[in-house]
């Protein structure tokens, strides 16, 4: 299972503990007046109701298992994406962001106190098992989800490699419930898959990128490179397939972007402390040459996979289809406590080129294109803004202009928004089913290059 995702602890944190079971208010304890509502008056609130916790709840539950649900209620009520993870959740986390993990290979989140899929990792249990976007798990191996937290759902569904679980789900459009039974293993994640296409205008190179691990740039490297030599010849354009792509590390984003850009900004980041906010800028190396090249998105694509996709649609490097993205436009800084685990805290909001905010509103297609014929309900679309205590945009009332589109060829305008109703059922292992990739490919076979220049990869 995956989690969608410096400072240390004060001392005055574990005095409020230590005053917790004496009945005088921490101020009082301290030897100094605090005024209403002070930080010292409301941890010495906390340290009371620890306090009646231990003394009088029915067991006697381990304080460490009650500082840890405070730290994460504290945070969660933050936003959707601060939590605080305890050693081994801190060292999962570390083994995740390396691309390689033990689990079903799931991105989940809770919405309104549902555990909710965001997308299955290709070629994991949960991807081969079926599991879709937007399916609800309603019980893991016979026990309800109801009232679990993230942490405790995600928990359970970890366990020793080669062991089975059986999760039930709810499924838009289906009225029975779903029982999938996966296996667990080590998830080795090919972050980069490629193959070459046909097209009328010639050969086309597909790239799907997974997540933004950190080799995310690197093995996109390694795949134009490949692509090239097994082209025997020019390739016409790329396709760059982001669609599911949860996103990753932030310097992955920006090197992702670099690799198709000979020049602009990137992306910047804007914190509490205007000290501390940074901007990237492209260093003029388009490891395709100006080749023609498109993006494809969907609901799922989210973080550092809209980073890379606002910096190359806004820099007129390449036009984008599929559907609107997720719209999660925060970046976590991962504050290590010694030997206690890690804080993941949300320290900055990340602007685009234009100088506006992904946050909660995504990146709309140059051209929208569906995977289905059949529009999905509110409920299974899932975005940030459907999120507990999601961030408001901070440029939505007064959204700076976008720069000039790039001009869409005239195919675009033939291109439908939906497949028709007879439209194969979609297959992994046949791209002739996938309705948006087929566009991307008639889209891309009417694209021009960009302005070329020198690249080395």
């Amino acid at each position: 299972m995956r989690l969608r995702s410096g400072l240390m602890l004060s001392g005055i944190f574990v005095a409020g503990l230590a005053a917790g079971s004496f009945t005088q208010p921490l101020s009082r304890a301290l030897g100094q007046a605090a005024p209403n509502n002070s930080t010292y008056q409301q941890l010495s609130l906390f340290g009371d109701i620890l306090s009646q916790i231990k003394q009088n709840y029915v067991i006697d539950p381990p304080t460490s298992k009650l500082i840890y649900d405070a730290a994460n209620g504290m945070l969660s009520g933050l936003d959707p994406h601060s939590s605080y993870m305890n050693a081994q959740q801190y060292a999962d986390m570390q083994v995740e962001t390396s691309g390689e993990f033990g689990g079903l290979g799931l991105e989940v989140t809770e919405v309104s106190g549902l555990l909710k899929v965001i997308s299955p990792i290709d070629g994991t249990p949960a991807a081969k098992a079926g599991i879709k976007p937007g399916d609800i798990i309603v019980e893991i191996n016979g026990l309800s989800t109801d009232g679990l937290s993230l942490d405790e759902a995600v928990s359970r569904m970890r366990g020793p490699v080669g062991t089975k679980i059986t999760l039930t789900l709810k499924r838009n459009g289906i009225n029975t419930p779903v029982h999938v039974t996966m296996t667990r293993e080590i998830i080795k994640i090919d972050d980069v898959k490629s193959r070459l296409l046909t097209s009328t205008a010639g050969p086309v190179g597909y790239i799907r990128l997974d997540s933004f691990d950190e080799n995310a740039s690197d093995h996109i490297r390694a795949a134009v490179r490949s692509l090239k030599k097994k082209a025997h010849g020019p390739i016409h354009g790329y396709i760059l397939d982001l669609r599911d792509n949860p996103g990753g590390l932030l310097d992955q984003a920006v090197a992702v972007s670099d690799d198709f850009l000979t020049n602009g900004e990137i992306v910047s980041t804007r914190g509490r402390h205007p000290v501390d906010d940074q901007v990237w800028y492209a260093q003029g190396n388009d490891i395709l040459n100006g080749a023609p090249m498109v993006v494809l998105t969907n609901a799922g694509t989210a973080s550092a996979a809209e980073i890379v996709t606002a910096a190359l649609q806004q820099n007129r490097r390449a036009l984008v289809l599929g559907t609107k993205t997720f719209g999660k436009g925060s970046v976590q800084t991962i504050i290590p406590i010694d030997n206690e685990g890690a804080l993941r805290l949300t320290t900055a909001l990340y602007f685009t080129p234009s100088g506006k905010s992904i946050q909660d509103y995504g990146v709309t297609p140059n051209v929208i294109v569906s995977d289905t014929a059949t529009p999905q309900d509110a409920f299974s679309q899932l975005r940030e803004t459907d999120l507990l205590h999601a961030f408001t945009n901070p440029t939505k009332q007064a959204e700076p202009p976008l720069p000039p589109a790039p001009p869409l060829p005239p195919v675009a305008a033939s291109i439908p928004a939906k497949p028709p109703a007879n439209w194969p059922a979609f297959d992994a292992a046949k791209p002739s089913t996938d309705f948006q990739l087929q566009m991307a490919l008639k889209l891309i076979a009417d694209m021009k290059p960009a302005a070329t220049t020198t690249a080395s990869n």
